[in-house]
């Protein structure tokens, strides 16, 4: 981890809707989270080059970057994947569904209360982390 955020859980906020973007980044800064924030998969890629993270706050339904296409992402650029929240804003298709039950993965539904972003995101990350890996490599 890098030395401004040593003894801070890194969490990667990434959603093209601005607004959603900073009001998660805002709430999670504010619990003591060294937050970074992803608008495209260009953003997503730089920011898993440069940093480890323990958690990623993933928009399921981000244009350039949805859910499947993400998880394949980290499967295929990082040593230790971070434990990642997908986030939705309405309903989901089946495939959708089928993609979250196979991972088992938790989803939180958009806008969320500070307390329960904070609440889901204290689930996911471990009681001492290890410090996360950066991603060795990107596929293009």
């Amino acid at each position: 981890m890098s030395e401004e955020v040593a003894g801070r859980r890194r969490i990667l906020v990434m959603d093209n809707e601005e607004r959603e973007r900073q009001e998660t980044a805002r709430i999670l800064g504010a619990a003591g989270y060294a937050v970074d924030t992803a608008a495209t998969k260009a953003d997503v890629m730089t920011l898993l080059t440069r940093h480890g993270y323990d958690l990623v706050l993933a928009d399921l339904q981000m244009p350039d970057l949805n859910g499947p296409a993400f998880y394949q992402l980290l499967k295929e650029s990082c040593r230790s994947a971070p434990r990642v929240i997908f986030r939705i804003k309405r309903g989901y298709t089946p495939q959708y569904a089928n993609f979250l039950m196979r991972l088992a993965a938790p989803v939180l539904m958009k806008p969320a209360s500070a307390a329960d972003l904070c609440q889901a995101v204290e689930r996911q990350l471990p009681q001492f982390p290890a410090a996360p890996q950066a991603a060795s490599s990107l596929a293009s």
